[in-house]
């Protein structure tokens, strides 16, 4: 059963554009875009001292395939004024950092319902993609000692795995007995289309304490 059958998600497991890495995804959502869409870029995982190198990556990308209107979110607008720039926008791009400071903003700036009620595309990269998932799911690295799970947008009712690269496997079968995770590697991503799932190279599914390959190049 879908969860919004009109909403069109793609989540990115990490890449680098400026070198490429991402070339394969953004050819793919140039299928999916007009060239008078509007972009509004949401960064609240983002610690500042990383915000202009993140939205220099995503113009980058964006403009590429002829898009041209890309616009910040102001934290200092007002939670209405945030709701209406969602409302204004075709686009909605979700990038890294913190997937727990990004909900943590997106509920004190009450955002949760307006992103809910979006019918246009959404594009997560990295902690913006986890998001997305009803079970955020954060593995241990460097900032995070421990696994953890945390609430999500709900938006799509499977989780992901970002910068996969098949090292936390063991962290993975448990999870994955009560819920499908994607596990994306750097430079690949999926994208969900009224419950088809489309993956942009290799991709490995999570299922039941059971790893499969879900896409392949």
């Amino acid at each position: 059963m879908s969860l919004r059958p009109l909403s069109f998600y793609g989540t990115i497991g990490g890449g680098n554009p400026l070198a490429g890495e991402l070339d394969n995804v953004m050819s793919y959502l140039s299928n999916h875009v007009e060239v008078g869409n509007k972009i509004l870029v949401i960064p609240f995982a983002t610690e500042d001292s990383k915000l202009d190198g993140w939205f220099s990556s995503v113009k980058k990308s964006f403009e590429d395939i002829g898009i041209e209107h890309i616009k910040l979110l102001d934290y200092r607008l007002t939670n209405q004024e945030m709701q209406n720039e969602i409302k204004d926008h075709n686009i909605l791009y979700f990038t890294g950092g913190r997937p727990e400071k990004l909900m943590e903003s997106l509920i004190a700036k009450e955002l949760i319902q307006a992103i809910k009620g979006f019918s246009g595309l959404m594009v997560g990269v990295s902690a913006g993609a986890l998001v997305f998932c009803r079970d955020c799911i954060i593995t241990k690295d460097e900032y995070y000692p421990e696994t953890q799970v945390i609430k999500g947008l709900e938006l799509v009712d499977f989780s992901v795995e970002v910068h996969y690269d098949g090292t936390l496997d063991e962290e993975l079968f448990p999870l994955s007995n009560n819920r499908d995770i994607y596990a994306i590697p750097n430079g690949s991503a999926i994208f969900w289309d009224n419950e088809v799932i489309t993956p942009i190279h290799n991709v490995s599914l999570f299922r039941k304490s059971n790893k499969q390959i879900f896409g392949e190049d």
